[in-house]
């Protein structure tokens, strides 16, 4: 006897129920004539008959017989099972393992999670921190289901799905004489000029950090070489000396609202696209998301759709 096939215990225990090849067909949603071939290629790939045709009426063999009492209990252990699986997805019992960056992974959790958590208060949040490409690096090798950063100068070898956009700001002290070249566009935004600056002292960030990366491109793209008088990977070190006045820095729009304290200095608008940064949720293939993971990221797509509106309109203006 061959291999058996699992639409053979399907197709014979609903040619049995029916106790009709025709109605068998019709509650399959096939052909009569297809099923009718398959039973006798069937019978003559496992080298037993099952069933025989008396007119209008189907005689079970005594294999036949066996073969439906087991077959009907295998299909009703299998819908169990089903039914098993998708009660416990749905009761939100499971594990959900994020891969966030140092700083931004606090606000980006107390925008998700808390609904998150009243919704699946049986679900357990594993959290992994790091840089931007040891992050992607965890949800491409499977150890994490998602990461959530700025869109990254480097190739991603994942799919991702853009959550918003936030802009990149030059931050001065207004008590910085660089502070006279700042100007005001037409929406009262500060704006200003990098070759007005051009030779101001700059707080720069590592450049494994993605806000280093684009710092680089920006200077790059305004064929101008900063002079650097510090390096840091300490956001909020860089935006606290840029506020008192020594050097300016870049910085993006979050971490700037979230250091800021009595509008000590101007947060100026760039003319440089790259300047408009996409913020991305990254996962390894979204068809083998877990229902709880499927529910995260809907929930993360509706709590950033409003950066996303935000720039939709006119994401690359100034």
């Amino acid at each position: 006897m061959s291999q058996l096939e699992f639409k053979d215990i399907e197709y014979v225990c609903a040619v049995i129920e029916n106790k009709s090849i025709t109605k068998a067909a019709q509650a399959l949603f096939i052909t009569q004539p297809t099923l009718s071939q398959y039973i006798k290629n069937m019978h003559k790939r496992l080298g037993v008959r099952l069933f025989k045709l008396e007119g209008k009426n189907i005689i079970l063999t005594d294999e036949g017989r066996l073969f439906y009492e087991r077959g009907r209990r295998f299909l009703q252990e299998r819908d169990a099972l089903i039914n098993e699986l998708n009660n416990h997805a749905k009761s939100g019992r499971g594990i959900l393992k994020l891969a966030l960056p140092l700083g931004r992974g606090s606000h980006i959790l107390t925008e998700i999670l808390p609904e998150f958590q009243e919704k699946f208060p049986l679900a357990e949040v594993h959290l992994t921190e790091g840089s931007s490409q040891e992050l992607v690096d965890c949800v491409e090798n499977g150890l994490c289901d998602f990461v959530i950063i700025n869109e990254p100068s480097f190739p991603l070898h994942i799919d991702y799905e853009i959550l918003g956009y936030e802009k990149m700001l030059l931050v001065i002290s207004r008590k910085s004489p660089w502070a006279k070249f700042v100007k005001y566009n037409k929406d009262k935004k500060p704006i200003i000029d990098l070759q007005d600056i051009a030779a101001a002292p700059f707080i720069l960030h590592r450049n494994w950090q993605h806000s280093g990366q684009l710092e680089r491109i920006i200077f790059k793209n305004a064929k101008i070489k900063p002079y650097i008088i510090l390096e840091t990977q300490n956001l909020e070190a860089s935006y606290r000396l840029a506020a008192c006045g020594y050097g300016l820095t870049l910085l993006s729009e979050y971490h700037i609202n979230r250091l800021m304290k009595n509008d000590e200095s101007y947060n100026c608008l760039i003319d440089d696209p790259v300047c408009n940064m996409g913020i991305i949720i990254g996962y390894k293939n979204k068809e083998n998301l877990s229902y709880l993971a499927n529910e995260f990221l809907e929930l993360a797509k509706k709590k950033f759709s409003y950066y996303k509106r935000r720039y939709d309109k006119n994401l690359r203006s100034p």
